[in-house]
């Protein structure tokens, strides 16, 4: 197949990218904005020279391909509520969005769009995981910085299924977590190598928040079989096996890599999403696909961090 990664350095990219390439004959079109990132970590994993991608810095360039398959990774940081441009939740996702589906209505119909949504369409409560009846309630006449990220994804996930007539796939991930993160990215799991590597104590907030942390293989999974699913217009939440509690978290790193931690109680939000204490979700519509997670969040953990710390602490 013929496939095109928009945003293809972006963090959740890189492992598809990996994966595609490794050992399977499907030609990648790389849509990037700097071919030096994209070439660099091609060369860090392994995968430069091997023939079957082409490098496209000018998303101009989008409409004159053919593809069989198009994957939307670009993202827009939503870490922290701090020094964040909030407009660029609307522009930019509109931007790759429309880029994406112009090409499904105006030149292959039948090719597939992938798009990455997010739990945060869920909003902003998450006192309890999502399930198939969750609501996203939003004060019209009220709306804060934290609702705008849930308001975008619900747009895009709106817009998708008024198109019934293309293949649209919009893939919902809660936490994901591999050897390609930016360890500055400022999350729990980034914090907590952080520490480690620093050798410092890792300062956090005493509530045990539950997160569910994708392993990127069981993400390609997913997307081989949307790829496969033939008519497909759907958003499906993509789940580990199990999720995982901060204290579990951070047993794990204690006994293994002698992280230190101390808890406060912290009493501002950083997260630009608002807080989430069990942010995962209870649905199960992946399964109609076939998928069967094969790895829990702590699978996930171990793989991931384990690659990233045997590489620096050696």
């Amino acid at each position: 197949m013929n496939i095109a990664i928009m945003g293809a350095t972006s963090h959740i990219a890189k492992g598809l990218v990996d994966r595609f390439l490794n050992g399977r004959e499907d030609h990648l079109y790389l849509f990037v904005r700097s071919a030096e990132k994209i070439e660099s970590f091609l060369d860090s994993a392994g995968r430069r020279g091997s023939g079957n991608y082409s490098v496209c810095a000018d998303y101009r360039e989008f409409p004159s391909c053919s593809y069989d398959a198009i994957i939307n990774c670009v993202g827009v940081e939503t870490r922290n509520k701090d020094n964040c441009d909030f407009t660029r939740y609307f522009t930019v996702t509109e931007t790759f969005d429309n880029l994406a589906i112009g090409y499904l209505k105006e030149i292959n119909p039948s090719a597939l769009y992938i798009s990455f949504s997010s739990g945060a369409v869920y909003g902003k409560g998450f006192s309890n995981p999502a399930g198939e009846s969750s609501e996203n309630r939003v004060l019209v006449n009220g709306v804060v910085p934290e609702d705008f990220y849930g308001i975008v994804r619900i747009n895009a996930e709106a817009k998708h299924r008024a198109h019934q007539d293309l293949r649209i796939v919009d893939l919902r991930i809660f936490s994901y977590f591999s050897r390609y993160i930016n360890l500055a990215d400022g999350y729990l799991i980034t914090d907590v190598m952080q520490a480690i590597l620093q050798d410092k104590t890792l300062i956090t907030d005493s509530a045990n928040i539950v997160r569910d942390y994708l392993h990127p293989q069981d993400l390609f999974s997913v997307i081989l079989m949307c790829i496969q699913a033939g008519k497909i217009n759907q958003a499906i939440d993509v789940s580990s096996s199990r999720p995982a509690s901060k204290q579990e978290i951070l047993d794990y790193f204690a006994s293994e890599y002698g992280l230190k931690y101390q808890k406060r109680d912290f009493s501002e939000n950083r997260s630009a999403t608002g807080a989430k204490n069990n942010y995962y979700s209870t649905c199960d519509r992946a399964s109609h696909l076939g998928y069967i997670p094969r790895f829990s969040s702590m699978d996930t953990i171990r793989e991931e961090a384990g690659s990233i710390l045997s590489r620096k602490l050696n």
